[in-house]
């Protein structure tokens, strides 16, 4: 038997725009020969940028701050408290680079918080690269190179986590802390800490964590990233999986 070949579906086509008709420009009232952007591009710049952040589809769009269920908890509600001072502070070279370390348990609203940083702040219209980056998916990723030639080099893959403004670094410390995964973590970790650029960082380790990433990038935490935890709170998945 022949193994059958998925047909993709066809990418879908965006609704041009009734105002500018696709154009990007609309006539200025009253001056026919004068032109100015129309309102959909300032749309299609977000897009692009939520887009280049590499913002997985599972946390796009609800995971924004006014949509954090603060459950009655007083850890939750300053937890975004905090991200909401973060976002409105934040410019890019600004503060020497000092993030913010996101400390709970699975499911208590990290990597919504993590996310909903970056949105607010493309939101805003603030200048910078934004990336969003799963530290599991990325050792995968780097692992899955040395095997295939046609995949990205090791440094192809880390350039873009060293270069950009602000880096969303989800699930720190969730690899077993081998040699390689504390190499590449060092070298990430390291070059953003000398570049004095921006990272938050979400661990589910409280206590653990410096036997997770060792003590010396342990410390290096302590200065680029405000503490902030989110403990005492249930798992919410577990919680909104029992309600339904």
């Amino acid at each position: 038997m022949l193994n059958s070949v998925p047909v993709k579906s066809p990418a879908p086509v965006a609704a041009t725009c009734a105002r500018c008709n696709g154009s990007g420009w609309v006539p200025v009232e009253g001056d026919a020969l004068r032109v100015e952007p129309c309102g959909c591009q300032g749309d299609l710049r977000r897009r692009q940028r939520i887009t280049a952040a590499a913002i997985p589809p599972r946390y796009f769009p609800h995971c924004r701050l006014v949509d954090f269920y603060e459950r009655g908890s007083g850890a939750l509600g300053h937890a975004k408290r905090a991200v909401q001072e973060f976002t409105d502070a934040w410019m890019p070279g600004v503060d020497s680079g000092r993030g913010m370390l996101l400390i709970g348990p699975c499911g208590s609203g990290k990597t919504h918080l993590a996310v909903a940083a970056l949105l607010e702040i493309i939101d805003s219209g603030k200048p910078g690269r934004l990336l969003f980056s799963n530290f599991q998916d990325l050792i995968q990723e780097i692992q899955a190179s040395f095997d295939s030639e046609d995949t990205p080099s090791k440094s192809e893959i880390l350039r873009p986590l060293l270069d950009v403004d602000l880096l969303v670094l989800d699930e720190l410390g969730s690899q077993k802390p081998s040699l390689f995964v504390q190499d590449i973590l060092y070298y990430i970790i390291n070059s953003r800490y000398n570049a004095q650029r921006t990272t938050i960082f979400t661990t589910n380790y409280v206590e653990e964590l410096a036997d997770r990433i060792g003590e010396r990038l342990r410390s290096r935490l302590y200065e680029m990233a405000r503490e902030i935890k989110l403990t005492g709170v249930p798992d919410y998945r577990k919680t909104f999986a029992q309600h339904n």
